[in-house]
């Protein structure tokens, strides 16, 4: 019964995963930084109504993320001109003088003027001309109290989880798939039908970005760091002909990823990959006797 599975799947047109660069009209798409941004440059708020603003259509007030990621703040405001600072989302109104963003990370970044304010909770602001903080006061203390009022900037980022609560499995965002690292030893053929009622299919390579990835997937996931190691994988030999087909029904060769181990065993069956110091090759393996242990891999269809 399950070797008529496996023919099916083999058969199956799988869906590659799509990619829709497209929140909200009015917001923009950055691919250095794969996400959405909406300036509010016309309409001045404090830093609480910003906050709120960006909740209410599902985004996050904007803090950089990255060491250049407070140049989109500048890149937008070309399109939409305002003067040299904006609210981010950093403040201490939890522990004052412990500033943090609003996801609740702690931030090391170095803020002007902390020495110079009251003790009350604060925000930033950000020079998008220089990516340089200030602090500035929160309207916490009700609406008789004086505070800033600026423009601001809203984040949306794409919301990507593995689709199973299975937590061994890892979504990696370069190649849009899940991965498990299951260390426990299986025969090919058990170990794709692990796989297969986890929802997924044995790992296929499919480009040389992807095989530096999973390499490093196994070093951080496994137990062991053993120089050489071989996991199942999922392409086979079909007869009568000697090629090579994936698990997604296509030649192994055009693929994506041809890097073969050359001191294989052109007799077997049945694919692998051997990590080989800081590298992966493609391998061979018998299929019903030996056991090795195996990656399974979930595509992400966004």
């Amino acid at each position: 019964m399950f070797y008529q599975l496996c023919y099916f799947l083999f058969g199956l047109a799988v869906v590659s995963a799509r990619r829709v660069n497209f929140y909200r009209k009015d917001y923009v798409y950055f691919e250095d930084y794969d996400a959405f941004y909406k300036l509010h440059g016309v309409n001045l708020s404090t830093w609480n109504l910003s906050f709120l603003t960006c909740d209410d259509e599902g985004a996050e007030l904007f803090y950089p993320a990255t060491d250049n990621e407070w140049e989109v703040a500048s890149k937008l405001a070309q399109v939409t001109p305002i003067e040299d600072e904006i609210f981010v989302g950093i403040h201490d109104k939890f522990v004052l003088g412990e500033y943090v963003t609003i996801n609740g990370r702690p931030t090391n970044v170095t803020i002007e003027n902390t020495d110079n304010i009251l003790q009350e909770p604060h925000c930033v602001a950000m020079n998008i001309r220089t990516g340089a903080y200030r602090v500035i006061e929160c309207d916490d203390s009700g609406p008789s109290r004086t505070t800033e009022v600026l423009p601001f900037i809203c984040k949306k980022v794409e919301e990507v989880t593995c689709p199973t609560i299975d937590k061994g499995y890892k979504y990696v965002k370069e190649t849009r798939k899940c991965y498990k690292i299951n260390e426990n030893r299986k025969t090919w053929s058990k170990a794709m039908e692990t796989c297969f009622m986890e929802g997924g299919m044995l790992v296929v390579i499919e480009s040389t970005m992807e095989s530096l990835i999973l390499h490093d997937l196994i070093n951080d996931n496994t137990k062991h760091n053993d120089e050489i190691e071989k996991y199942h994988a999922g392409f086979k030999k079909f007869y009568p002909l000697e090629d090579f087909y994936t698990i997604k029904g296509h030649k192994l060769q055009d693929s994506g990823y041809n890097d073969w181990y050359p001191g294989n065993n052109d007799n077997e069956r049945c694919g692998a990959v051997l990590k080989l110091n800081s590298k992966l090759y493609l391998d061979m393996n018998e299929c019903d006797t030996l056991l090795y242990p195996f990656v399974c891999e979930i595509g992400v269809i966004a």
